[in-house]
């Protein structure tokens, strides 16, 4: 009885002890919404009011390349990649590089699906860090829409409709569209039956729609006036100095790897061949594999300035920049564009000019070493590549700043 005695009365003291319950720190659960609220910690939506939903924006942005960019890569090896092994088989011919393969035709099939993907993946990952799951379907739609070419009214001097296609850059400016547009629609006040569809079906609906249309209606229409502009100021350098011809070409290579004013410098340098002149074909198709190449080279030369993802990246973008892809060089544009883009500019610049005064001239609409057996002059071509990449380079890491240093400024 003793030892019950005893038991009892630590037990007592136990409960004693105990806080009692007060209806501030009570936990309310939304079984509708399923979100566990307390009283005592904002709600997501009360803080997003609170603060704004554009506050802290410039964190906020360069989160979400840094998550865009993270989820970006892998898609970016594998489709670089495979498309080296199988280009590599093929051979040069009046459409680009023809593969014959059975097997390389399937691996080519496979990397063209990841480069495909690249664009879409970097903008719903954009989205996704500024507004969660609720972004993803419209990111991934949209970047699709930025990287496919859009019909627009504005006719070319043949009469034919512009269209055009705002690869990585538009997929980033629609990214985070998705990203603040989603994040506003969170703030909406509605009722619990229409909260649980929100974010399976009102918010993806809604913003792909409204930023869908401003994008084809507004964006690109006057991205078509810009392109048919391009195409006059290159049609009025033609015949001109070949050394200014070089330099724009390879400067709009460059400025957009693979977007509207990349497909502008393409088109013109293919009317070319058609009318039978090849000297501008062969300075885009020395332009569109260095910065790749610039990249790839600068991030394993400047190991204090990238870090191990880059080095992994420039691998990549070395095997793309070699068979003519200039999209190899995006996830460092995404990542550092005030400091990437100048470089790889300059350098195209370079190589391209340098081509139009040798007089270089390529017979395919491809580009990089693969086809450099299909050009006039070989030696000159891989030269011209290969000093154009080195200024590229040398320019980047100049430009960029050392990883400590970075990391001190956070």
């Amino acid at each position: 009885p003793g030892v019950f005695n005893k038991i009892a009365a630590m037990c007592a003291e136990s409960a004693a002890e105990k806080p009692t319950k007060s209806p501030v720190n009570e936990t309310i659960v939304e079984e509708d919404a399923k979100l566990i609220v307390h009283e005592s910690v904002p709600t997501v939506v009360e803080s997003v009011k609170k603060q704004g939903i554009f506050a802290n924006m410039g964190k906020d942005l360069v989160k979400a390349f840094n998550t865009g960019v993270s989820y970006f890569i892998p898609v970016v090896v594998i489709g670089g990649v495979f498309l080296a092994f199988s280009l590599a088989s093929g051979t040069a011919g009046d459409s680009g590089m023809v593969v014959t393969n059975p097997f390389m035709q399937n691996l080519n099939t496979i990397g063209m699906a990841g480069i495909h993907m690249m664009i879409p993946v970097l903008a719903a990952y954009i989205a996704y860090s500024i507004a969660g799951k609720p972004a993803l379907a419209p990111g991934f739609v949209l970047g699709y829409l930025a990287n496919n070419a859009v019909t627009t009214p504005i006719t070319n001097a043949a009469g034919e409709a512009v269209s055009v296609s705002t690869g990585f850059l538009g997929a980033m400016l629609l990214g985070v569209c998705a990203g603040y547009f989603i994040r506003w629609m969170k703030t909406w006040k509605v009722n619990d039956t229409v909260r649980t569809i929100m974010p399976i079906l009102i918010m993806p609906i809604l913003s792909t729609l409204a930023l869908g249309m401003v994008y084809i209606y507004i964006l690109a229409y006057p991205i078509g006036m810009f392109m048919n502009w391009l195409t006059a100021v290159l049609g009025s350098l033609q015949g001109g100095s070949a050394l200014v011809l070089g330099l724009v070409i390879g400067v709009m290579t460059a400025f957009d790897m693979g977007g509207p004013v990349n497909k502008t410098a393409s088109t013109f340098t293919m009317a070319m061949m058609t009318a039978g002149v090849y000297g501008p074909n062969g300075a885009f198709r020395v332009a569109v594999a260095i910065p790749p190449l610039a990249c790839g080279l600068a991030a394993l030369i400047a190991r204090d300035k990238f870090d191990a993802a880059d080095k992994q990246m420039g691998v990549s973008a070395i095997f793309m920049g070699l068979i003519g892809i200039t999209e190899g060089a995006i996830p460092f544009a995404v990542k550092d564009l005030g400091h990437t883009l100048p470089g790889i500019c300059i350098g195209s610049a370079v190589g391209a000019a340098l081509a139009m005064v040798q007089g270089v001239e390529c017979y395919v609409p491809h580009g990089g070493m693969i086809v450099a057996l299909a050009t006039n002059n070989v030696g000159l071509y891989t030269l011209d590549m290969a000093i154009g990449t080195v200024v590229a380079a040398a320019i980047l890491i100049a430009m960029k700043p050392k990883l400590a240093a970075v990391e001190a400024t956070k």
